[in-house]
């Protein structure tokens, strides 16, 4: 049996994290059973759907009245420790063997490799967060309290690397209630080993998802950094140089003429908060699948969407229907449910954002894969399940652009859960987007799945190049 590792979560934990919900889904689908990122009881779905007919303004006020109300105290802070966390990990998989098993960085695109291939996922990060009431754009104040709770879990677990993450731009109406930070597994920890040595078939792959994405961060102290803004159409430099154009976004927020992004550390490249490797971890998870006898598959990226245009091309090659694919699943950032393609025959491909760069990726990946199948006229449908910002940043995209883009490949566009006219203030999106998915998974096509596992050699081809 699967334990319900909601239940149980270890102290500061934020269930709206890329590493927790690729965990956290891929434990669902192993199950063979669809996941809700947002377990509501039927009344509150209700209710939100209320909601959101009010104005965006009101819907932003409630927004941020949910933001303190998720927001963790920060003395637990002085629990957290990796070994809980590991723990926690692999509590949540039955004790039997696997065939496979991927560790690493948390892009969602993972997740639908694992459900393919009935792998379990095992992430490096897990966001916390802490709540504190801080003005949006006093980034030395964000800084100070996040330093102020960190540094003493740091000193006590020499294995964690932390980040505190500031973002405000997309992240603007959370880091008013919220401190964020990452924590970061530098280390393998012995419940990872133990896993990898006992819980796995024979010459299994242990697939080591290496993201080398890079941001500008600020070393606080050891093992302590600060990132101002993150992954989307905006570029660190421009958040540290404060641009007009930014600057002009925080008035349009209320932000005072003093506001200053300003910090006393300076800035360098290194790993990103969400999405960057660090660390040992991964030499240390292949070197435990070497002297276990498995067979350790690297996959090295410089961005986390290129891994989803991997996961995209093995799920075209594993294709074994009696015609060819038609249909495709676009997911944003946690708003993604892995098992959905198994059942509905639908090609996968995972974005990190709702920006505009996100979008011209997407382009890329359909028009290649149209080039692989071409057409006469758009065919098929695409399903698409978007994350609301609960702002309006420059680089988002409304939905006019993902309708532009999606209608030149698809006959039929299908937002599921998402109300158009609300979006990106979409209050109810957080809980229509599972009804919706559980509504069109039982209109499949398909009885069984129409993808096949493909056999390791090929599968290593597809994800190495």
């Amino acid at each position: 049996m699967f334990n319900d590792t909601r239940e149980n979560k270890p102290p500061g934990l934020m269930f709206g994290d890329s590493g927790v919900a690729a965990l956290l889904s891929v434990q669902a689908a192993l199950q063979q059973r669809h996941y809700d990122p947002f377990p509501q009881p039927e009344p509150v779905r209700v209710i939100a759907k209320i909601m959101n007919n009010l104005p965006v303004a009101l819907r932003v006020q409630i927004a941020d009245g949910i933001s303190s109300s998720i927001g963790q105290p920060a003395s637990e802070f002085r629990e957290i420790d990796p070994d809980i966390l590991a723990k926690w990990v692999i509590d949540g998989y039955p004790a039997e063997k696997y065939p496979g098993v991927v560790i690493g960085a948390p892009g969602l695109a993972a997740t639908f490799l694992c459900t393919l291939m009935g792998y379990p996922f095992l992430p490096q990060s897990m966001l916390h967060n802490a709540r504190r009431d801080i003005q949006p754009d006093d980034a030395q104040g964000y800084l100070d309290a996040g330093r102020e709770i960190t540094e003493p879990v740091l000193e006590k677990h020499p294995s964690l690397e932390a980040t505190i993450h500031f973002d405000p731009v997309h992240d603007r109406f959370l880091i008013r209630r919220l401190v964020f930070v990452r924590m970061k597994m530098r280390n393998l920890p012995t419940a990872y080993r133990k896993f990898i040595a006992d819980r796995l078939l024979p010459g299994s792959p242990v697939i080591l998802v290496d993201c080398r994405y890079k941001w500008l961060r600020a070393e606080i102290s050891d093992r302590l950094y600060f990132q101002l803004g993150g992954l989307g159409g905006i570029s660190p430099q421009e958040y540290i140089e404060e641009s007009e154009q930014l600057r002009s976004y925080r008035r349009e927020w209320g932000a005072t003429s003093d506001a200053s992004w300003k910090i006393d550390h300076e800035y360098i490249e290194g790993p990103e908060s969400e999405w960057g490797s660090v660390g040992p971890f991964l030499d240390e998870a292949e070197i435990a699948a070497t002297e276990s006898g498995q067979h350790p598959i690297r996959i090295t990226h410089d961005h986390p969407s290129l891994l989803s245009e991997r996961v995209f091309r093995l799920y075209s090659r594993s294709w074994q229907g009696h015609d060819r694919p038609t249909d495709v699943y676009v997911s944003v950032f946690t708003h993604s449910e892995p098992r959905f393609p198994l059942v509905t025959g639908c090609l996968p491909l995972w974005l990190p954002f709702i920006t505009d760069e996100n979008v011209r990726f997407a382009g890329k990946v359909l028009d290649e894969w149209r080039k692989l199948f071409p057409v006469e006229k758009p065919t098929g449908t695409v399903y698409v399940t978007l994350h609301p910002s609960f702002c309006s940043p420059p680089d988002i995209v409304d939905l006019s652009k993902w309708r532009e883009l999606f209608s030149g490949y698809f006959e039929a566009i299908k937002f599921l859960g998402i109300d158009p006219g609300r979006y990106p203030f979409d209050l109810g999106s957080y809980v229509a987007m599972y009804p919706a998915i559980l509504h069109e998974a039982s209109q499949a096509k398909y009885p069984g799945t129409p993808f096949k596992r493909l056999p390791l050699d090929e599968l290593e081809e597809i994800l190495t190049t």
